[in-house]
């Protein structure tokens, strides 16, 4: 179940509010309660320092025994004489002396009732007067006030409860603004947000989402022209089979239909080697393209690209070899690598005419490690080599067919590796010496 901001803003405000009024309410009682629990124990003071004048003042007090009076306020009252004998005490007073504190405060249990006891002595010594007052007076005190201040929770509470919903509910209407400018935005609309009074808490997320809205828009546009250049560079190939296959069956004579039917061969072959590349690329363009880390001997992988592509150098005419230095431990995935390799020598095979050399070499410098493909064939004119890496540049009056996407293939599996792709003049200025140059794993 989706949680809400609002009701979980509402709870939190709520429960504090709530905790911080109780809180407040226990620690007032506690605070009442030293405040009585003072002026009580005053009270027994001022009770037992009147008593004692009063007996004082009573001069056949003595003569006339022990007397009762009657209780008031759950207070008993005790006057005893030095010698022991009990002159005075109220009605429910036991007749043994109240609490066993000479002079002062103290607290005992009468008859099972819990009491505060004071003890004073007049200024002869002759007479001690004890004064004795039940807590229950005090505990009911206590209670009365706490009651007090937890009634208004009864019809504040849900009140608060109320103002912090709508508070909480305003406090996030800026958010909800925010959400509803976002909902109306149609798929192709990418602009960045510019909503006024945005907040400062919601700041960061829009300049997030406008940040992602940049990007989705470059990536909508490199997607649209990848799509248009693609559709174009078929189209060629296409063409060619349908007018080939057109030819081979309008032929009455058969070298003519089996020329027409090679071109068609030969056009499918090109068509299927174009979408290759393109699988490929497009698994490579997404900003974040996974890369399986692992360690790779970079010499092992080349040879073996070497040997893929000996063959139809071999029927070119074409002087294919490999020379390594170096074992080539480099971090990366060995399939991405692979792609990258045959890439680059495909391209040096295509366009390197009959006779020509190339040359695939492996080599360590200090903490780097080079792969360079050198070849003999026509290079690339240095204006040009910038653009050489985007996507269907071709080699204008080479002669040769190529979807145009291998360098470009290679430059991005590069990047993924962190490494970095140079065009160079090959030997005398003639030729192409192409150079990845990648990071090297210490042994």
């Amino acid at each position: 179940m989706t949680s809400s901001l609002r009701w979980r803003l509402f709870a939190i405000l709520a429960v504090s509010v709530l905790f911080a009024w109780i809180a407040t309410a226990f620690f007032t009682y506690l605070d009442a309660r030293s405040e009585i629990g003072a002026m009580l124990d005053a009270r027994l003071v001022k009770t037992a320092e009147r008593v004692s004048v009063q007996v004082a003042s009573s001069e056949n007090l003595e003569s006339m025994g022990s007397q009762q009076i009657p209780d008031y306020t759950d207070t008993i009252l005790q006057v005893w004489l030095h010698d022991g004998t009990l002159l005075l005490n109220s009605s429910t007073a036991p007749e043994q002396r109240l609490g066993t504190q000479y002079d002062g405060f103290e607290n005992a249990t009468i008859n099972g009732a819990r009491y505060r006891i004071y003890s004073h002595w007049d200024k002869a010594g002759h007479r001690n007067v004890r004064v004795g007052e039940r807590y229950e007076l005090r505990n009911a005190l206590a209670e009365s006030i706490a009651t007090h201040l937890l009634h208004p929770l009864y019809f504040a509470v849900p009140a608060l409860g109320i103002l912090i919903w709508i508070s909480v509910g305003a406090g996030l209407a800026p958010l909800s603004r925010f959400t509803r400018e976002v909902k109306k935005r149609e798929p192709d609309k990418l602009e960045p947000l510019d909503i006024t009074d945005t907040p400062r808490e919601v700041l960061p997320l829009q300049d997030a989402l406008n940040a992602l809205f940049i990007r989705l828009q470059a990536l909508l546009e490199h997607e649209r022209r990848f799509t248009a250049d693609a559709a174009h560079e078929l189209r060629t190939p296409l063409a060619v089979i349908k007018t080939q296959a057109q030819v081979a069956y309008a032929a009455l004579d058969t070298s003519q239909r089996e020329q027409a039917l090679k071109k068609v061969i030969s056009g499918t072959d090109r068509a299927a080697h174009l979408i290759e590349q393109l699988l490929v690329l497009s698994r490579l363009d997404p900003e974040k393209t996974p890369v399986d880390q692992h360690q790779v001997k970079l010499s092992t992988v080349v040879n073996e690209c070497v040997a893929l592509h000996a063959p139809v150098a071999i029927r070119k005419g074409v002087d294919l070899g490999f020379e390594a230095n170096d074992e080539g431990l480099v971090l990366g995935d060995r399939t991405l690598l692979a792609v990258l390799v045959r890439n680059l020598i495909d391209n040096a095979v295509r366009y390197t005419p009959s006779g020509g050399l190339i040359d695939v070499r492996v080599k360590r410098i200090g903490s780097q490690v080079l792969l360079q493909v050198v070849d003999t064939g026509p290079g690339i004119p240095v204006k040009e080599r910038k653009g050489a890496v985007s996507r269907f540049y071709r080699v204008l009056g080479s002669g040769e067919e190529g979807s145009g996407l291998g360098l470009s293939i290679v430059e991005r599996i590069a990047q993924l590796h962190g490494a970095s792709l140079t065009l160079e003049d090959g030997d005398a200025g003639k030729g192409l010496v192409a150079t990845v140059c990648f990071r090297a794993m210490s042994v």
